[in-house]
């Protein structure tokens, strides 16, 4: 079953700008969501020792902006843990995950810095839009019950004994006068990911981790990003350097989204699209509903005004049964667009200088 009703699920994994498009409008209306039954790992020995092969090849690869999704067993998935351990110590790519719901090993090598960038940026966007809208309505005493989680990893024990562990890009809690918390708003950025793979993650988010509301921000570079073929220097001089620094800061002026090009070669390509999805799971029918908005498109800013409505409201960062917000959960929290813009432009810049100087590194 796919995880929105109705919709097709897409089969292909690359970033086209066609596709990516085609993706967002599947799901631009509202769409229910039904959970998925939980499903067991019924491999063959042989294919199960392939996966866990293909796995550890890819963690020992470690090539930059990937992931992959695997099916294996639990004891798989620590070992697998074990040797990213062994080889890289605490850094936190490549990052192992997973889900128990379907037996799945989740990958990621460092991401870019459009997906730092973005991530970070929402986290904190999102956390001072709330506490704008609780002082707005004389709830500023409330301020001190939402905070940023970060990047933490979370894990959690289903009713079979299967254990999921994830980490999200961000998110914020809700801490009681007990210092008990309530995981309420989950934030997931995917850039190199294919579209499905996010959606699962945040089907897993809501339906293990009990979260109930989810934002999945979707950004999409076209053309996909290839490392120059050409050219023998293994070192940026510093007058080098300056002009490149000078060349990107006249593209951040002019098409803050895109390409960002030097020397003939596009070191990001345009930011074809990113979108905003909001996910929230009903918690009397379970049901999960969500609503997208396309806020970049082929390199332009969509929307308008100096605020968006991305169909957040003050409920949806506190528990269901909070008291205090009884009369306020209605309320929509706002994001602020020039703030949006700047996360997403920064991104872009970002990457772009982070491919080019890394690119000496691989010279030498």
């Amino acid at each position: 079953m796919n995880i929105l009703d109705g919709e097709e699920e897409s089969k292909s994994t690359n970033h086209s700008f066609a596709a990516a498009i085609g993706t967002a409008r599947a799901a631009e209306s509202h769409t229910s969501v039904i959970p998925q039954k939980l499903m067991s790992l019924q491999m063959d020995p042989v294919a199960h020792e392939d996966s866990y092969r293909r796995a550890l090849e890819f963690l020992k690869a470690n090539e930059p902006e990937k992931r992959l999704d695997i099916r294996l067993s639990p004891n798989s998935f620590r070992l697998l843990v074990e040797q990213a351990h062994t080889l890289y110590g605490d850094t936190r790519y490549p990052r192992v995950q997973y889900s128990a719901v379907d037996s799945r090993v989740i990958i990621n090598t460092v991401p870019t810095a459009l997906h730092s960038r973005s991530a970070a940026g929402l986290q904190a966007l999102m956390w001072e839009s709330v506490r704008t809208t609780l002082k707005r309505l004389n709830k500023g005493e409330l301020c001190k019950r939402v905070i940023p989680i970060g990047d933490s990893e979370y894990s959690i024990v289903d009713d079979e004994g299967r254990t999921s562990i994830k980490t999200p890009d961000g998110g914020l809690t809700y801490v009681s006068d007990e210092g008990n918390s309530a995981l309420t708003f989950i934030i997931e950025a995917g850039v190199s990911e294919a579209y499905e793979q996010l959606r699962r993650d945040i089907k897993l988010w809501l339906n293990q981790f009990e979260s109930h509301t989810a934002m999945l921000m979707y950004l999409a570079e076209d053309p996909n990003f290839r490392n120059p073929t050409h050219g023998t220097s293994s070192t940026c001089s510093a007058t080098e350097c300056g002009i490149f620094e000078t060349a990107m800061s006249r593209t951040w002026r002019v098409s803050p989204f895109g390409p960002y090009c030097f020397r003939g070669h596009a070191w990001f390509g345009t930011l074809a699209l990113a979108s905003v999805e909001i996910f929230k799971k009903d918690s009397s029918t379970s049901r999960i509903k969500t609503k997208k908005h396309r806020v970049v498109v082929n390199g332009q800013m969509t929307v308008e005004g100096d605020y968006v409505d991305v169909g957040l409201t003050v409920g949806d960062y506190f528990p269901a049964n909070h008291v205090a917000t009884e009369d306020i959960r209605a309320e929509p929290v706002l994001i602020e667009t020039d703030s949006l813009r700047e996360i997403l432009a920064s991104g872009a810049l970002d990457t772009a200088k982070t491919r080019f100087y890394k690119s000496f590194d691989k010279r030498n």
